[in-house]
């Protein structure tokens, strides 16, 4: 894919509803939440974009669920884990953009509860996080590779996303924000690419209106690197301050809504040992300082291994940058 400059984004303009003053307000205030990509293409270590990058076919890709089974997984440990590094909310990739749902999804059987695995991630998160005061956000991929309607039968895939919305906005309490990814106006596919392409319209103002009317403090943005649509509550910047775009895939132009900054602690987001490279807590620290200069929520994102654990070279590091975060409110 690659960049334009001719572009156009979806009108959202029927979109009614924003997030509340309540909800938007105490989501500026934690200021700092810890983001984790974690899923089926955990198992072999070579980051989200796998499935893609090596053009795995979807019955071998599949095949990954047979062995997919985290057993050191522990929703309480990764809740005191985020206590340690001073976060106030977990996001979570609910489903990348591989189309593995972590949740016990009704309407799709490529999900984590038939894998050996067998538990529903989400249902387990959310009490070790509401026991801690800790809140639960959501990415959700609107692009997905593996879903048969997504390339044949375009409305009834945008009834079966807007459907696991309702799911999860209906079955595991209060959501304090989620980010959309997956829809990227700026870039240009390459003629055919299944893998992307989208059929039709996402209907973005009906699945703003559905997660704003289930859950009215909702933060709702969209990782599409275009200026906030009517709809959307926040603007996110990716590996980037707001206004730069040192990543190249940014926009510099910021809007009048809330500013989030995404960052990684590693060099990638999901798991991939041959890629190992923990930033140091300091450059963590600096980072987190700067976003909240520039009025921003901070995201940091670490990776889990297939185990079910976060490593332990990114959990030393977030316990350190924990104390730094400590340190530098003392002061």
């Amino acid at each position: 894919m690659r960049q334009v400059t001719d572009y156009t984004v979806e009108d959202t303009s029927a979109a009614r509803l924003r997030a509340g003053d309540e909800g938007l307000s105490a989501f500026l205030e934690a200021g700092y939440g810890l983001s984790m990509h974690w899923g089926l293409y955990s198992t072999n270590g070579r980051g989200e974009w796998v499935m893609f990058k090596e053009s795995i076919p979807l019955k071998k890709y599949r095949r990954r669920m047979e062995v997919w089974n985290p057993s050191r997984f522990n929703a309480e440990e990764w809740a005191d884990l985020m206590l340690e590094t001073g976060a106030k909310f977990l996001l979570i990739t609910t489903k990348h953009h591989d189309g593995f749902s972590l949740w016990d999804t009704a309407l799709s059987d490529f999900k984590v509860t038939k894998t050996p695995f067998g538990r529903d991630v989400l249902a387990e998160l959310v009490p070790a996080l509401q026991d801690r005061g800790l809140g639960l956000c959501y990415y959700y991929s609107l692009l997905d590779w593996t879903q048969g309607s997504y390339r044949s039968d375009w409305p009834a895939y945008v009834e079966y996303y807007q459907g696991q919305l309702r799911e999860l906005f209906t079955n595991y309490g209060k959501i304090g924000a989620i980010v959309f990814d997956g829809y990227w106006p700026r870039f240009e596919f390459n003629e055919g690419n299944a893998h992307f392409a989208a059929g039709g319209s996402w209907d973005l103002a009906g699945t703003y209106d559905l997660i704003h009317g289930l859950q009215p403090q909702c933060v709702v943005f969209n990782n599409h690197h275009v200026l906030p649509l009517k709809g959307e509550d926040a603007q996110v910047w990716e590996l980037d301050m707001p206004g730069e775009n040192t990543a190249g895939f940014n926009t510099t132009e910021v809007g009048d809504k809330a500013k989030v900054v995404w960052w990684n602690l590693n060099s990638g987001w999901a798991y991939a040992p041959r890629a190992h490279n923990v930033k140091s807590p300091a450059e963590i620290a600096a980072a987190l300082n700067k976003a909240q200069e520039h009025g921003a929520a901070f995201m940091l994102n670490v990776g889990p291994r297939p185990f079910g654990d976060v490593h332990p070279d990114e959990a030393r590091a977030l316990r350190e940058i924990g104390r730094l975060v400590r340190e530098h409110g003392d002061s």
